[in-house]
């Protein structure tokens, strides 16, 4: 997180799913394991953060995240097609 008065201020949490609209919100998964919303205006996920060169970890992407993406763009490329016929 990274404004500056928010609880989880400088931690990594664990992205669950987007919820889209003007300012998406972001649902995670909190350490007690429920999932919570933030919205991401208050995050660094749209990349506008700066990539520290020192930084022990690279930040990474779950396999898992990346297929629930795949299968929801599939899906929706499914239903733009059933709404064209």
């Amino acid at each position: 997180m990274t404004h500056p008065h928010h609880p989880l201020h400088g931690q990594r949490v664990q992205l669950i799913r987007v919820r889209r609209g003007p300012d998406p919100d972001l649902i995670i998964r909190l350490s007690d394991g429920y999932h919570g919303a933030i919205a991401a205006s208050l995050t660094d996920y749209a990349g506008s953060a700066l990539v520290d060169p020192d930084a022990a970890e690279p930040p990474l992407l779950l396999l898992e995240g990346l297929w629930q993406m795949a299968q929801w763009i599939a899906q929706q490329r499914h239903l733009e097609g059933a709404d064209e016929i």
